[in-house]
């Protein structure tokens, strides 16, 4: 094995062991509550019946295909139903991405040592990562699969003719899609991708590659579509994501990009240096391609690093303008753990940008990464020894110091309502508490109802009210999906909801939220005493029925 080729396998494993380490290690070292989606998730792993399950998942108890949760349900029944397992499988499939992501690139940029530390540190400042990375979701499947998504478009650029590479194209593809609906952004993207080399190129086998992607739509469409059309309904008359704006649009997106502090950046004039970054990243790719595509396709083709460096700035812009398209024409999915596949296609803009201004040339071409082969004082400066020695002694100061940033990162991270919680602990436990959205409704009763009564009820007038919350009537259909298949009994319907059964009662009052508040104004239920909480927005409110009501 050639010197460059071991160092690249000796750092992969080493991205490997930092990732999964640090957040594993995390796990240990926090409460182990889940926030609403990935209680639904459990609930789905936890189910008996694979049957069922996928029955359940059609029925709109989650919007996305089946893959997922048909994978960790056959890990869950082979190995542990365990919470901390699970989130391990999803942090071994995070950390596995970032090494095959970073083993990829460096063949084509073989500087192994600089390509490490600018993967790691770019990964590790996207606090996305930290989010996602441990969460019992699809997300870590998505993202490994449309890293091999990326890597085979990528080989299907240079051989568009190659059976296997057409056929590892349509294979990878299916399985994007069918892991997460969003995939089909990709997908479309990557399509009008190769359209544009088939145009650009003139060769007829371009309209190879563009077959399969027939083929993956049409795959979807069998496969998966009958059932995509049931589950959507759960999303009507809207979806929960709030429509796009200036604002959210570089919100998100900057959520894709590594930042020292995502939190600093969310406040006052620092929030510009998001929108800076984005128009940042934009003027980089349009500086560093345009003058390589005036060379011609010949030209570009030969150059494997560039290529990829097309396609990924590409998929990048091309995916956000489809997911505005469709947020503002259609359904609202402008949300950023949709699009966490792209952050790494920002990272191989990033070291690809870096590459092109030190200099260095690629690993696949006699080209420079860079137009202009520099020679100056700070490649020299990072090619001497003396820089070689540092690193050394550097690299396990730097290591250490990361691995402490992915630990504390992942450990403050709680999505759970755990001041919810805390106050219905509180609570007078004779009476029963009802709680008015489906994301703090399933945490509270997943832990708290062997301590006390918790309940949600299933009021459709109040839920689809035009001015309520976008969420209520998502939440709607997915309590109503549970309560069908998994007969939860402490989801009520109105019939329920009377003096007879439920005389006294606390109501965690959501301020966006209409449901209480129905009752309340039409007389059927009335208010004894409203108590204050320093949760914004959120008061708890002790009810009766009314004499009315009997």
């Amino acid at each position: 094995m050639r010197p460059v080729a071991r160092k690249t396998w000796l750092f992969s494993l080493l991205i490997f062991v930092l990732f999964a380490g640090s957040f594993m290690a995390s796990l240990f070292a926090k409460r182990q509550l889940l926030w609403m989606d990935e209680l639904l998730s459990y609930l789905l792993i936890s189910d008996q019946s694979l049957t069922h399950l996928n029955d359940a998942i059609v029925s709109g108890l989650d919007a996305n295909p089946p893959l997922f949760a048909n994978l960790y349900w056959l890990l869950a029944h082979t190995v542990s139903m365990n919470v901390v397992f699970l989130k391990s499988v999803s942090v071994v499939l995070f950390a596995s991405t970032l090494a095959i992501f970073y083993q990829y690139i460096t063949y084509f940029l073989n500087r192994p040592a600089v390509n490490f530390v600018l993967v790691t540190l770019l990964a590790g400042l996207t606090f996305l990562n930290s989010t996602l990375a441990t969460q019992i979701r699809a997300y870590p499947l998505f993202l490994l699969l449309t890293l091999l998504y990326f890597v085979a478009l990528h080989q299907l650029i240079r051989q568009p003719w190659k059976g296997s590479l057409l056929l590892a194209h349509t294979l990878i593809g299916l399985l994007v899609v069918l892991t997460h609906n969003f995939g089909l952004f990709y997908v479309a993207a990557a399509g009008a991708f190769f359209g544009l080399l088939w145009i650009w190129s003139g060769s007829r086998y371009y309209g190879y590659a563009l077959g399969t992607f027939i083929l993956i739509g049409i795959g979807w469409l069998l496969i998966w579509y009958p059932s995509f059309a049931i589950q959507a309904r759960a999303g009507q008359p809207h979806s929960w994501i709030p429509l796009p704006t200036l604002r959210s649009f570089f919100s998100i997106v900057g959520e894709l990009a590594p930042t020292p502090s995502a939190k600093l950046e969310a406040t006052g004039l620092f929030s510009l240096v998001v929108v800076l970054r984005f128009l940042g990243l934009i003027a980089l790719f349009g500086f560093i391609a345009i003058p390589k595509l005036r060379n011609g396709f010949r030209y570009a083709i030969a150059d494997q690093a560039f290529m990829l460096y097309l396609l990924a700035g590409f998929l990048y812009l091309t995916t956000l303008i489809i997911t505005l398209a469709v947020s503002l024409l259609h359904t609202s999915v402008f949300i950023s753990r949709y699009l966490w596949p792209s952050h790494l296609l920002v990272i191989y803009q990033l070291v690809y940008a870096v590459h092109y201004f030190v200099g260095i040339r690629s690993a696949t071409s006699q080209q420079s990464v860079t137009s202009r082969p520099r020679t100056g004082l700070f490649r020299r400066f990072l090619q001497g020894r003396s820089v070689r020695m540092a690193g050394v002694w550097i690299l396990p100061v730097y290591l250490v110091g990361l691995a402490g940033l992915l630990f504390y990162q992942s450990r403050k991270v709680s999505l759970a309502p755990t001041t919810v919680m805390s106050y219905v602990d509180q609570l007078d436990k004779r009476y029963p508490v009802f709680l008015e959205s489906s994301i703090n409704f399933i945490p509270v009763w997943f832990y708290s109802h062997k301590q006390r009564p918790v309940y949600f009820l299933l009021d459709r007038a109040s839920a689809f009210h035009p001015a309520n919350d976008l969420g209520a009537s998502v939440g709607f259909h997915t309590l109503e999906a549970i309560r069908t298949k998994y007969r939860v009994a402490a989801i009520k319907t109105l019939t329920n909801f009377n003096p007879n059964q439920i005389p006294h009662f606390f109501v965690v009052d959501e301020q966006w939220n209409y449901q209480i508040e129905r009752f309340i104004q039409n007389g059927t239920v009335r208010v004894i005493q409203t108590i204050p909480t320093t949760m914004a927005g959120i008061t708890i409110r002790e009810c009766a029925f009314t004499e009315a009501a009997h």
